[in-house]
């Protein structure tokens, strides 16, 4: 499922914003485009200005001059002496016919009131505005048609030049613009596939742990449903294994002895029954919490919580359960008072209790478990350390899984793995933070940090 969604996501993605790119690729190219147009005529009006000072301050004006010219810059050039042209037939043969367009051209300048054929009344050069002529073939010229006098009469140009047409100009810049669109399709559809993979990859761990948590909880109801299942088929054998007998007086009535071992051993398994209901309606209820506190709807109250009186109740609860497993408590406060928490007491009491239960049951007999608490700057740390078996470092980063435990074969029925879980949800509700370490005596140690009471933090410090 999340390779397809991968795919598709990837798909989707890799289409959009090569839509995108393409239409910024084809906007370059017709910016490019617009571009050359402008170049085209810059330089089209640069050579009027090359030719007409030619012509104006007395160079000679050869026909090599001209072929060369016209050839190099594919223009027309039409020059004419009081009304005489230059005995000049062009270098290049465009796709109109050359006087064709010269004609079209002086059309285009009368309509301006400029007339190559009549001398200029004034001393000054006469020149037309740049126009467009369209020849016959399709084929499109930039024109502009000058007269100005001299001492021999006057002279006239008649200037064209090709425009080179836009399909062209696609034709041979469009292979590099679509180049560059492939190449950024193609690097958007890894840059893709990379970051949907690294956003898939949260849903892939979390579809993983659901699975987990799925297959934990199963396992984990299983075991006590088979326990009572077991006990209740127990019961029934017991009650068909001890008929009544027929007592003297011809009543069928149990004898005493038989009467006190069939309730013994059914009372035994009843109280089998009534323990695994209790183990069930506890890891029903654990998963409830953890549910509620991933759907946001488990609150808390906010009032100061004074953490010297929780810890003393907390370490005073705990006490003759550590003297029953032969193991010592300790309580380690400062001098001072502690400053108070805001949350909940009973919550910071439920995350205390269920480090000090896991302490509990991994320490061994004549071993200790400290209770210790420290304030610095503006966070409480409240430390449960044991002197058990530890926990290796490859397991830390797990540890506050659901269901995580380090009995992989879930023989042992005192936890389900969902303990350490609640107590990081608490922490988290407070606005704290839950960490484990190693101790000096191979056990472990779980520091609970959180935020004090503003109010009091100025007399802590």
């Amino acid at each position: 499922m999340i390779k397809e969604l991968h795919k598709k996501l990837t798909l989707l993605y890799t289409v959009t914003t090569g839509t995108i790119l393409t239409l910024v690729v084809a906007g370059l190219l017709f910016y490019n485009l617009r571009v050359s147009e402008k170049d085209a005529l810059q330089t089209f009006q640069n050579q009027i200005v090359a030719v007409a000072s030619r012509m104006q301050y007395g160079s000679t004006i050869s026909g090599s001059w001209l072929a060369q010219t016209e050839a190099s810059e594919k223009l027309i050039i039409h020059i004419e002496e009081n009304r005489e042209p230059f005995l000049y037939s062009g270098s290049w043969v465009p796709a109109t016919d050359r006087q064709t367009l010269i004609d079209l051209a002086r059309e285009e300048a009368l309509k301006e009131k400029v007339n190559p054929a009549v001398r200029p009344v004034s001393s000054s050069v006469i020149q037309s505005s740049v126009f467009t002529v369209k020849g016959d073939q399709g084929d499109s010229y930039y024109g502009t048609i000058l007269v100005f006098p001299t001492a021999k009469g006057y002279q006239s140009l008649t200037l064209l030049g090709y425009r080179t047409p836009g399909i062209s100009l696609i034709r041979s810049q469009g292979p590099r613009f679509l180049l560059f669109d492939i190449l950024g399709i193609a690097a958007l559809f890894f840059v893709s596939w990379y970051f949907v993979g690294k956003s898939l990859e949260p849903v892939e761990m979390s579809r993983k742990r659901q699975n987990e948590f799925i297959a934990a909880a199963s396992h984990e109801l299983r075991s006590p449903l088979a326990v009572i299942e077991s006990s209740v088929t127990a019961i029934d054998a017991v009650a068909a294994s001890h008929p009544p007998l027929q007592s003297a007086e011809g009543s069928d009535s149990p004898s005493p002895l038989q009467s006190a071992d069939c309730s013994e051993k059914q009372a035994q398994y009843l109280k089998n029954i009534r323990s695994e209901c209790r183990r069930m309606a506890a890891l029903v209820g654990d998963m409830l919490l953890l549910a509620s506190t991933d759907a946001g709807s488990w609150s808390i109250k906010q009032e100061a919580v004074d953490m010297d009186t929780l810890l003393i109740e907390t370490y005073e609860l705990f006490e003759p359960v550590c003297q029953n497993s032969q193991v010592r408590l300790f309580l380690e406060l400062p001098e001072e008072t502690l400053p108070h928490v805001t949350g909940d007491a009973s919550c910071l009491k439920q995350l205390l209790t269920i480090l000090l239960d896991n302490a509990v049951s991994y320490t061994p007999a004549n071993k200790k478990i400290t209770i210790s608490a420290a304030v610095k700057g503006k966070e409480m740390t409240i430390s449960v350390a044991d002197q058990g078996c530890g926990i290796p470092a490859d397991v830390r980063a797990h540890i506050f899984d659901r269901f995580y435990r380090g009995d992989t074969s879930r023989t042992d029925k005192r936890h389900f793995g969902l303990g350490l879980s609640i107590a990081k949800e608490l922490t988290t509700l407070h606005g704290g933070r839950i960490s484990v370490d190693e101790t000096e005596g191979g056990g472990a140690a779980f520091r609970v940090m959180l935020p004090v009471t503003a109010e009091n933090e100025g007399q802590r410090l």
